[in-house]
């Protein structure tokens, strides 16, 4: 049996360069709008003009609107813009049109000295036209990573607040290789769409106001790297699947960290040292050090081991309905292939452990090894030279919730990467929203 092999690792905290004001940059006041709201946007350029194209994002979309010739203006970055926001001045307003289907939205903002910029946000749908799967972007997650002004909340020491007033250029629709954020989120949407599911998309602010919005969904799907929560949103999740709802946990990593935002919410707070939070004075922590742990709601929780690793499922219960017309077997690997790592067990994973529910089943581990990789490196199945173990897969899980729906929780952060390339995982995800969706709530 080959060896695991061991990594030294030096942490190094990022660093962000301050950014260039006189660059097209800007962010939007609005993370989500409904049709006929208005969405208000703040730039910077030392262009005189820009043009803005709004964009339907995903394979049914395209452009929809355009806006040319707007004065540019250059604004400053502030000194703590993470902590406290840009304050930019609004440059520029769109209306959501009343007919605008309900997706991720980019407003692509190109200046006259040709540098452009990327700002998504989410048109959410018409009262009287909602499908019957939402989906929520993770956009707390976006904000978490972002190092715009100079940190993001991997910064060592890391910041107490983060402002979501500010440029994010890490949460780009646009780009290669790799991705954890929109890009991401994007193929999983794009899977949906192409296999003939129509879904509305929401926001982490969405859910943090309130659930009465999802009251009349079949599923909720968290996607990709839904990490950073609030107390809000644990609440309204459980009311949903309390209320008979069903959940579909097609990320990794999630419901880790809980956050607050201040009355207005414009900004995030999240406490890596575990004291209590300035904006509420409630414990601050992983979800799992406040008494919470996600485990109780998702079936599943991040470890560390397997970090920056890539493979495939094993199939442990193959005679459950979820495996039903896939003709996999007890030891069947799934998920081989992808294109966000190269496997659907990878970067970051989510296993079982005491807190999940009792009623939980094992449907499939993933054979990650244990090693924990430098994230500019990564192990890939089936290499030699390591111990191909599992103990640092997912586990891709079930369990029928007390309020009458489901439960489906794959454990990683590449899934939705396999998902777009792979038949298996996609009649297994068929499996589970076509039973949701049969299912009278």
């Amino acid at each position: 049996m080959p060896q695991t092999r061991k990594k030294s690792l030096k942490q190094v905290p990022p660093l962000y360069e301050k950014p260039d004001v006189a660059a097209m940059q800007g962010y939007t006041l609005n993370l989500s709008a409904s049709p006929g709201e208005t969405i208000r946007f703040c730039t910077t350029t030392k262009a005189p003009t820009f043009q803005v194209a709004f964009h339907h994002l995903g394979t049914s979309g395209g452009t929809i609107d355009l806006i040319q010739n707007i004065p540019g203006r250059m604004q400053p970055c502030p000194e703590s813009a993470w902590a406290t926001g840009c304050n930019w001045q609004p440059t520029f307003s769109w209306t959501v049109p009343n007919n605008a289907r309900s997706g991720m939205y980019d407003a692509e903002c190109t200046d006259s000295h040709h540098k452009k910029c990327h700002i998504v946000f989410n048109v959410k749908p018409a009262p009287k036209k909602k499908k019957q799967i939402a989906i929520l972007a993770s956009t707390n997650t976006y904000n978490a990573y972002n190092g715009w002004g100079g940190m993001s909340a991997y910064s060592v020491p890391g910041p107490e607040t983060l402002s979501l007033h500010r440029p994010m250029p890490s949460a780009s629709p646009v780009g290669l290789g790799r991705s954890h954020l929109v890009r991401a989120e994007l193929w999983v949407i794009n899977w949906l769409e192409n296999a003939g599911y129509e879904v509305d998309v929401y926001s982490d602010l969405d859910l943090h106001q309130n659930w009465f919005w999802l009251k009349k969904y079949r599923a909720l799907i968290i996607n990709t790297h839904g990490e950073y929560w609030s107390a809000s949103m644990r609440d309204h999740l459980d009311v949903y699947l309390n209320n008979g709802g069903n959940l579909l946990y097609l990320s990794g990593n999630g419901l880790y960290w809980k956050v607050t935002y201040d009355a207005q919410m414009h900004t995030m707070e999240v406490r890596k040292d575990r004291r209590a939070h300035n904006q509420t004075s409630e414990p601050g922590g992983l979800w799992r050090q406040v008494g919470r742990p996600e485990h109780a709601v998702i079936g599943v929780g991040y470890v560390r081991p397997g970090y920056m690793t890539f493979a495939p499922y094993q199939v442990e219960a193959p005679r459950h309905w979820i495996f039903k017309g896939t003709g996999l077997k007890k030891g069947s690997l799934i998920g081989r292939s992808g294109i966000n790592g190269g496997a659907a067990s990878g970067w970051e994973m989510d296993q079982i452990n005491d807190a999940s529910p009792k009623n939980l089943k094992m449907l499939a581990r993933g054979l990650n090894a244990e090693d924990y990789m430098d994230p500019r490196t990564s192990a890939h199945y089936p290499d030699p030279a390591y111990n191909w173990n599992g103990a640092g897969g997912a586990h891709m899980v079930y369990y029928d919730h007390p309020g009458g729906g489901g439960v489906f929780s794959v454990g990683s952060i590449a899934f939705g990467g396999s998902l777009i390339v792979d038949p298996q995982l996609q009649h297994i995800v068929r499996n589970v929203l076509n039973r949701y969706l049969q299912t009278a709530k």
